[in-house]
């Protein structure tokens, strides 16, 4: 048994999947199913049942996942705390963050912290979606997501940052441009493009038409992962977009319709485990945050 095929074990435990844990780990598939059968013939457990492709943690599984990921934690920060210790490097926060807001305030936020931090602080921003941030902060690859999130998990700590309404999105001259409000009932008579459900926010979407009563009355097309290709489809078309108010749609000759509907589309947070080796500084870029929103 060595540390490999515990990480490896942790990652797939976590996801329940070798084709997940393969891409999130960057290494083959067969590589990894070996190392993790190696573990339980080592260990002489059973740590999966296997139904078809898809796979479970055994009850036995599940508590040396604990174990190892309890374990696998400890050693890493103790590493991390010592290697901060013994370098005159700046601490390297890794920042997940999604598209639609990784180019508004954030670097001039990110940026007067270092300047705040000389030497002591530097960011490495990515630019990934809302399920890569929840999975990187998760897996540790990452120490502050920005991201849009429904619920809340344990051992996590939330900052609001923004909120992006329900709107709908028509071109210049569509029946629709000069309406100054719309309820989804007048989308009707139009096809309706919107996200797809394999995104967390094409099932806000979903979740919120069916509360009330739409899911199967909408002529609902369902297959966008972005505003951008929603957008496109719509200036050219007479379909309506329903969509997150975000930058993306700025670069479009479209005309944004608020939609009545009691609740936001999508609320964006700050985000980071509570027990992330470099707390004290996540914890002061939530004060900056507040005060950005003063």
């Amino acid at each position: 048994m060595n540390l490999n095929q515990l990480r490896y074990f942790a990652c797939v435990g976590r996801l329940e999947s070798y084709t997940q844990a393969a891409n999130e780990l960057r290494v083959s598939q067969p590589s990894l199913t070996n190392a993790v059968h190696r573990l339980e013939t080592e260990l002489n457990l059973t740590l999966f049942t296997h139904q078809g492709r898809h796979i479970t943690l055994t009850a036995t599984g599940r508590a040396l996942l604990q174990v190892v990921q309890t374990t696998l934690t400890t050693l890493d920060d103790g590493v991390a705390a010592v290697v901060a210790a013994d370098s005159q490097q700046p601490i390297k926060i890794r920042v997940g963050c999604i598209p639609t807001v990784i180019g508004t305030y954030l670097p001039k936020i990110l940026h007067e912290f270092e300047q705040a931090h000389t030497r002591q602080i530097t960011f490495e921003l990515h630019s990934v979606t809302t399920e890569r941030v929840l999975r990187g902060l998760a897996a540790k690859t990452l120490d502050l997501g920005i991201a849009a999130v429904d619920g809340r998990q344990p051992g996590v700590l939330y900052h609001p940052l923004l909120k992006q309404p329900f709107i709908v999105v028509v071109a210049p001259n569509h029946p629709l441009a000069q309406r100054q409000q719309l309820t989804l009932t007048d989308l009707f008579p139009y096809e309706v493009l919107t996200y797809t459900p394999d995104l967390l926010i094409g099932q806000k979407v979903q979740r919120t038409l069916m509360r009330r009563g739409l899911g199967d009355q909408l002529n609902l097309t369902a297959v966008y992962p972005d505003e951008i290709s929603i957008a496109g489809m719509v200036q050219s078309s007479t379909a309506v977009g329903l969509v997150a108010d975000t930058l993306y749609l700025e670069a479009f000759d479209l005309v944004k319709i608020p939609v009545a509907v009691p609740e936001d589309l999508r609320v964006i947070y700050a985000m980071y485990q509570a027990d992330n080796p470099q707390h004290a500084y996540l914890a002061e870029l939530f004060n900056l945050f507040s005060q950005q929103r003063k």
